[in-house]
């Protein structure tokens, strides 16, 4: 199972979004191993972008420092979620030399076009462009952004930037000393690793468009493929007052300041009682009522026979706790339905002879006891 994901721009340290997003995935990957399946989990770091450049200069060090630094504070939060060993990195730097060659090919299918020394996708000249996003060519043109003097039409896409100078270029004798954009950034990682092909793209869903879309485009192009990925999946907004939370925004809540308080299991808890694609608004009070469900999980987890090490598999269940353990799959393969998996998962919990199914389930979720 080949899956691509968004993952942050690394200027600072990571927040209660980002961790729904790395949560959420961490499921879907120790799922698919539960089903014996191999998942292989891509996400891309964004480390070229004008927010580094100008963190670096308030910090006083160079670009590739800070990055590397807000990077490695990434995967020390996400070891203190559990997360480990799921998810793989890569940082777009590593790709530039992909981007340009993607680009490249770009200008020479004419799918691209050169003007005011930046290079754009020519979105008039694909045929299903809106299609991820359910827009028309009216709502594309209306959609104004990568404002720029000379683009052919309003919903084209930047796909290397040499006109703004953000103290990051990349020399390039054709396409002019720049950095590839945003859209072309993801791109470059999913043709370098999985050749444009793969099963499950993930992130935010305020990232379906342009991003997303952009990203379709460019892989269908390249991969002369109208499917090139299978499935595409969109975590839902988490928001602080109705307000998205955003670095931005200035009303982030830092994974590692949450851990101060919280243990990673109730973070969990609390994530996972929200269906993936809803969007909900971050409550204290509401993530604290978790405290007690961990306890009861980890009661019944603690308590049980637990005298044999080995793994137990669904076709070892007796009949109730198959009878658990079946309601739980029925949950996780509707949608990732968390929510009511995680009330079959408290059930189990309260049952006498259910252990089996409750040992599958926490490791499913996560939850380290």
């Amino acid at each position: 199972m080949k899956i691509f994901i968004c993952g942050p721009t690394v200027y600072d340290y990571s927040h209660l979004g980002h961790a729904r997003i790395f949560l959420f995935y961490d499921l879907v990957s120790r799922y698919f191993i539960f089903k014996d399946l191999r998942p292989i989990v891509i996400v891309n770091i964004t480390d070229i972008d004008p927010k580094i450049s100008f963190k670096a200069k308030v910090e006083n060090i160079s670009q590739h420092k800070l990055s590397t630094k807000y990077l490695k504070e990434l995967l020390i939060d996400l070891s203190l979620l559990g997360i480990n060993g799921t998810l793989n990195f890569a940082r777009a730097s590593d790709y530039v030399e992909s981007s340009k060659e993607i680009v490249k090919k770009l200008l020479r299918n004419n799918i691209a076009y050169s003007t005011s020394g930046n290079i754009f996708l020519d979105t008039t000249r694909l045929s299903s462009y809106g299609k991820l996003s359910d827009m028309t060519r009216h709502d594309l043109d209306n959609a104004r952004l990568d404002i720029s003097p000379g683009k052919h039409n309003p919903s084209d896409i930047l796909l290397w930037n040499a006109a703004d100078d953000f103290d990051q270029k990349y020399s390039d004798g054709i396409l002019g000393n720049g950095v590839p954009w945003w859209h072309m950034q993801d791109s470059s990682v999913a043709i370098s690793i999985f050749n444009g092909h793969y099963d499950i793209h993930g992130g935010a869903v305020d990232l379906i468009y342009p991003h997303h879309e952009s990203h379709r485009a460019q892989l269908q192009v390249l991969t002369s493929c109208e499917r090139p990925v299978k499935y595409w999946t969109h975590v839902g907004l988490l928001t602080v007052g109705s307000k998205k939370m955003s670095k931005t925004l200035h009303n982030t809540i830092r994974i590692r300041d949450l851990l101060k308080k919280y243990d990673s299991n109730i973070i969990r808890l609390y994530i996972f009682s929200n269906h993936y694609r809803s969007q909900f608004d971050f409550s204290l009070s509401r993530l604290e009522k978790f405290r007690e469900v961990d306890d009861i999980i980890a009661n019944a987890y603690i308590l049980s026979d637990k005298s044999s090490s080995e793994p137990y598999y669904r076709n070892q269940y007796d009949k109730t706790t198959k009878k658990y353990m079946s309601k739980f799959i029925k949950c996780i393969e509707d949608d990732f339905d968390t929510p009511k998996a995680l009330e079959t998962m408290i059930h189990t919990a309260k049952s006498d002879k259910s252990f089996a199914a409750l040992r599958d389930m926490v490791s499913i979720f996560g939850l380290r006891y």
